[in-house]
């Protein structure tokens, strides 16, 4: 009963998870089950007359688990030694076999026992088998009896069961294919990750076998892998061969038992450097350095091969090697075990080259050819740029192996279109050829889109603008004398940042305070006044570095660094009336006019009479200075005798005599005509005045404010001066000790707080001049103008100011009579904090009176005039009256204290 149970027919589902199942599991199932595994799957063949295709089962390590097959560790390399080369192939994890209908069976598959054939006749008659082969090497035909198909080719089996139904049925054709192909058991063994014997398909390779096992190991020999068959070897394969060559000739199908053996690796060698592939080389029989980089990928475009490094270990220790790969007896140069090739870096600097610099189209180095010139490298100004200077070009040219240069100067118009001319000079290789700016603004003069370009200055004039408003407005307020009575109220249009004061609903002209006069000045009639000031009086020479001394910078360096006890730098210092001043360096051979052409030519202020050349000699062995004049006039024709230029000249160019374009002077206020007028030197404010129509007849003369430049400049450096004695100050009090009884009423860092404000104050170059003695010709008060003056003649104003320590500062009307006591009265007395012994009086003028000076409070003294200002300044020793009053207060109670102690 037990047998008969054991021996029940499984079902349909059984059947195919058995077919799930590796094979060895079937096996032992189908002999606990007592079922004939090879039965079970002939009859399921025989009774589905299409059966689906099946796919070649995984490779099964027998005795396993596929699980442990994918976690098998992996062999690392640390990053910064090179990896062996060829082991990264079998990297990753194992992945199952592909479907056998996705693959066409080759014809020389040779069938084995476990293949099923597919067998279609059609024709006459039609009829399907599917059989197995059996263990004997046969398939039983149930009409025609056993065939042997065993160790046959799959083609060498399809044309013999055609033979024999078309020896045996007339009129029909007939197709085999293998509807499920045979499990085999291989081994594989030696230095693999996961050795041991594996259930594989009967398709599987050499490869593909040891990609399901994991792979080699890093000790393996990917060069001698072994096929054993019957215990002999019957192949060997190279994988190299592969990976090289795309050579798979040798990858040949495994068969049922056959042994995969992987060695130890054999010799190796270490290739580095300008090397394509770098990495550690396994060799095999007599390899030669040749085969070594052909293995590597060959040399880089950088690799230097006529002396590649090969360093050997021997018993002695490491035995270097040069070889030239260029000749044959460097390439046949053999390679043993241990060797280190290194492919060395080429020398990266130019050879057989010209190098084209600056403001040319393009940009770099160029094939030399022997007599080669300027005109065959830029052959017309379509090579250049619109901004390049024609006038001015040099070439760089290395004279010696210590890499020191000449400078050659020529003028790059003449040589393109003057190929014949000596400008065109014959280049070198090597030389390097610089193309100089010539200062114009490309930007504007190359602009197509003119309504973009107009858009852009519109927006960079506004922010010009804004800026100047608002270093205005912090101007003025700094100078705190002058914003309280022109900003209105304030808005959301930035008036409050621009200093301006704007009516919003009448749209007012906008005006804002000058800082240097005072006067209120409207917008729009100062916005082209302050342009044409700026342009009148900028300088040339404004103290930054010009383009063009940015662009020789690197020359002039190289000339410096040459420099030596023997020579001096092969540099010239051209000054005075040129466009560009500067160093530049001395040519060969050079010329005083090519020296011109190299500072930008002359300008309109040069002296053509004469110039002066400073020399520098050592005579007797001491340095002296000598001057040469020169006639810059002769010398740009070529007339008369040519000085010769030596290195570390200065060039100086004259200016013309009374040569000055920037001599302005800005007249404000109640001028007949306000606003900037250019003058010559000499002339006097009267003679300005004058020019603009005199003064109108609401000035007021004697409360003229007069503002020089010249002056603002020694105001500005005695405010940093002072500022630095004030910190001085503070800090030496800050080191004294503080005693109980006299304490600071303000804390050395609240005094530096404000010493750092009153860092930020702006000079204003104020000079007190006396207006009606100077329009009547007073030899005295008719000052000399200088370029930068302002001049601001405000309206009559009869008031008189009253400021400071008084209990209310106002502005009263002027009266004729009225004393300085008297506009004190007026404000309501003095407070008692105030110092009566030094109130002054300054004048509209910005002169300044003291009354205790003039006999104050007697009829001698000077009357007060409109626009004056009366200060009563605060005593300063008030608080520490205060003080010593506190601390004797403290004193006398601490007596009374200790009496009353001693009565008690």
């Amino acid at each position: 009963m037990a047998s008969a149970a054991h021996a029940a027919t499984p079902t349909a589902s059984q059947i195919q998870q058995l077919k799930q199942l590796p094979r060895a599991q079937q096996e032992q199932l189908a002999r606990k089950y007592g079922v004939d595994l090879e039965r079970l799957t002939a009859n399921t063949a025989n009774k589905n007359l299409q059966t689906p295709p099946s796919t070649t089962p995984l490779p099964e390590r027998i005795g396993g688990s596929q699980a442990l097959l994918e976690s098998a560790p992996q062999e690392k390399t640390p990053s910064n030694t090179l990896e062996p080369f060829g082991y990264a192939f079998f990297d990753g994890q194992p992945t199952p076999m592909v479907a056998v209908h996705d693959l066409p069976l080759p014809n020389d598959y040779r069938v084995g026992p476990g293949d099923v054939l597919d067998i279609q006749v059609f024709g006459k008659e039609n009829q399907v088998y599917q059989l197995t082969v059996k263990r004997d090497g046969y398939i039983h035909f149930p009409e025609y009896g056993p065939m042997q198909v065993a160790d046959e080719t799959f083609g060498r089996v399809r044309e013999q069961i055609r033979t024999m139904f078309a020896e045996r049925v007339i009129g029909v054709d007939v197709t085999v294919d293998i509807s499920a192909m045979r499990t085999m058991q291989i081994y594989l063994a030696g230095d693999v990750k996961q050795p041991g014997a594996f259930t594989v398909s009967g398709l599987t390779t050499i490869t593909q076998a040891l990609i399901a096992s994991g792979g080699v190991k890093t000790t393996g020999s990917l060069r001698n892998i072994q096929l054993k068959r019957d215990g002999k070897v019957i192949n060997t394969f190279d994988l190299y061969s592969l990976l090289l060559n795309g050579d798979a000739s040798n990858d040949v199908r495994l068969l049922k038992g056959d042994t995969l053996f992987v060695p130890a690796r054999g010799p190796q060698v270490k290739v580095d450097g300008e090397i394509l592939r770098p990495a550690l080389y396994e060799l095999k029989d007599n390899t030669t350095l040749l085969d070594v980089m052909t293995m590597a990928g060959g040399a880089l475009p950088e690799g230097y091969l006529s002396s590649i490094s090969v360093k050997r270990v021997t018993e002695s220790g490491v035995r270097p090697f040069s070889v030239d790969m260029s000749t044959t007896k460097g390439q046949n140069f053999a390679v043993k075990n241990g060797d280190s090739v290194h492919v060395a870096k080429s020398n990266n600097a130019l050879d057989n080259a010209v190098v084209l610099r600056g403001e040319v189209v393009r940009q770099g180095a160029y094939h030399f050819e022997s007599g080669m010139a300027i005109a065959d490298l830029i052959q017309n100004t379509r090579d250049l740029k619109p901004t390049a200077d024609l006038n001015y070009a040099l070439v760089v040219r290395e004279v010696d192996a210590e890499r020191n240069i000449n400078v050659l100067q020529f003028n790059l118009g003449k040589a393109i279109n003057q190929p014949n001319s000596s400008e065109n000079i014959r280049l070198h290789k090597g030389d390097q050829i610089f193309v100089f700016n010539n200062g114009i603004d490309s930007q504007f003069w190359d602009e197509t889109d003119i309504d973009e370009y107009e858009k852009k200055d519109a927006q960079d004039t506004l922010l010009r603008q804004r800026f100047s408003q608002e270093s205005h407005n912090t101007n003025a307020s700094l100078l705190g004398g002058y914003t309280t009575n022109t900003v209105t109220q304030r808005d959301d249009t930035n008036a409050q940042q621009m200093g301006y004061s704007q009516n919003i609903e009448n749209q007012s002209p906008r005006v804002f305070i000058d800082p240097a006069t005072g006067a209120e000045v409207r917008l729009q009639n100062v916005q082209n006044q302050t342009q044409l000031v700026k342009a009148l009086t900028q300088n040339d020479e404004d103290g930054q570095p010009s383009r063009r001394e940015k662009e020789l910078e690197p020359i002039i360096e190289r000339l410096k660094d040459q420099a030596n006890i023997e020579s001096n730098a092969a540099i010239v210092e051209v000054s005075g009336a040129v466009k560009y001043p500067g160093l530049y360096p001395l040519p060969v051979d050079a010329t005083f006019q090519q020296l011109l052409d190299a500072a930008g030519g002359l300008t309109e202020a040069a002296y053509l009479g004469q110039a002066e050349i400073t020399r520098r000699q050592v005579i007797d062995g001491r340095l002296t200075v000598r001057h040469y004049p020169i006639d810059v006039k002769k010398a740009i024709r070529g007339e008369g005798q040519q000085l010769t230029i030596h290195r570390q000249d200065r060039i100086n160019i004259k200016t013309k005599p009374n040569w000055h374009k920037d001599n302005v002077i800005e007249l404000q206020g109640e001028v007949r005509f306000p606003g900037v007028y250019a003058f010559e030197r000499g002339e006097t404010l009267q003679d300005v005045i004058e020019r603009a129509g005199g003064l109108t007849e609401f000035a007021y003369p004697k409360g003229a404010v007069f503002s020089r430049e010249r002056l603002k400049r020694q105001e500005e450096e005695r405010l940093k001066m002072l500022n630095r004695q004030l910190k001085q100050e503070i800090s030496s009090l800050a080191l004294r000790r503080q005693t109980s009884s006299a304490q600071y009423t303000t804390s050395p860092s609240e005094a530096l707080s404000i010493a750092e404000e009153l860092q930020n104050a702006e000079a204003v170059g104020r000079m007190v001049i006396s207006l009606p003695r100077a329009l009547q010709g007073d030899d005295v008060a008719n000052i000399m103008v200088e370029s930068g003056d302002k001049l601001y003649v405000p309206p009559k104003n009869p008031v008189v100011s009253i400021m400071g320590e008084v209990q209310f500062a106002s502005n009263q009307l002027f009266e004729p009579g009225m004393t300085v006591s008297d506009y004190i009265e007026s404000a309501g007395g003095t407070k008692q904090q105030a110092d009566t012994d030094r109130i002054y009086v300054v004048r509209a003028d910005g002169s300044v009176m003291m009354p205790n000076n003039s006999f104050w409070f007697s009829r001698n003294q000077k009357q007060l005039e409109p626009g004056d200002t009366i200060i009563v300044p605060i005593d300063t020793d008030y608080l520490d009256g205060l003080s010593t009053a506190s601390t004797a207060t403290q004193i006398l109670y601490q007596m009374g204290i200790a009496w009353k102690a001693v009565n008690d």
